[in-house]
């Protein structure tokens, strides 16, 4: 009897492309297996005829392989429509400026729009200035301590010797501790404008002007 192990294999390898593609190889397979099985049946021995099961045993398969190359079809098209839909409502931030989490500062005329939040229990909050260099230019000591609250960095955009520093992209390290010597948590924000949208991995990205990009989950409001 001829069977269709080869059919079988190749609609199997037509699923690791495109749903699209191997719903058209499988067409083709489906064709020339009933080509195979019209023509084993007409030229059948009638004394011996074939066994049944194994034609509607072939056509289950051929049957099982055609629903999970659908399913794969109809996925592919969720998944667009899902992300179109994602990025839609990411692109009402263009232009926009966010308030995002993040340590980078971006100084500008001698000012910044960087902010901190602190935990409670916080009895000493410094903050440490790195240049596009990697090295510290200014440590402030006696930041506000006040929790529940955005607080502002206040970085006059000079180095610990008065010296006003270019505009650019610079860094905040923060650093937080209580009574005890403690460290409490603290978390840097900026504001920043959204240039551009993308959907990357699932998710919603932003292009931040200085060229930064974040999140969509790290904006923590817009205006």
């Amino acid at each position: 009897m001829l069977t269709s192990p080869t059919l079988l294999s190749n609609m199997t390898a037509a699923n690791k492309n495109s749903a699209s593609d191997s719903l058209s190889q499988l067409g083709n397979d489906y064709n020339k297996f009933l080509t195979l099985l019209t023509a084993q049946i007409q030229n059948q021995d009638p004394l011996e005829p074939v066994d049944s099961t194994q034609f509607v045993a072939q056509l289950a398969q051929l049957s099982q392989v055609e629903q999970a190359v659908q399913t794969n079809t109809q996925l592919e098209t969720v998944s667009s429509q899902i992300s179109g839909l994602l990025n839609l409502g990411g692109t009402d931030l263009l232009g926009r400026d966010v308030t995002i989490q993040s340590d980078t500062v971006m100084l500008k005329n001698g000012a910044t729009a960087t902010t901190y939040e602190v935990g409670e229990a916080a009895s000493e909050v410094t903050a440490k200035i790195i240049d596009p260099l990697g090295r510290t230019i200014r440590t402030i000591t006696g930041l506000s301590v006040l929790s529940g609250t955005q607080n502002q960095l206040g970085w006059d955009g000079k180095d610990d010797y008065g010296n006003p520093q270019l505009d650019g992209i610079y860094t905040v390290q923060l650093a937080a501790k209580n009574t005890a010597g403690e460290a409490v948590n603290i978390q840097a924000s900026r504001s920043a404008r959204v240039e551009d949208v993308r959907f990357q991995e699932g998710e919603i990205v932003f292009g931040l002007d200085g060229g930064e990009t974040a999140s969509s989950v790290t904006v923590k409001s817009a205006r």
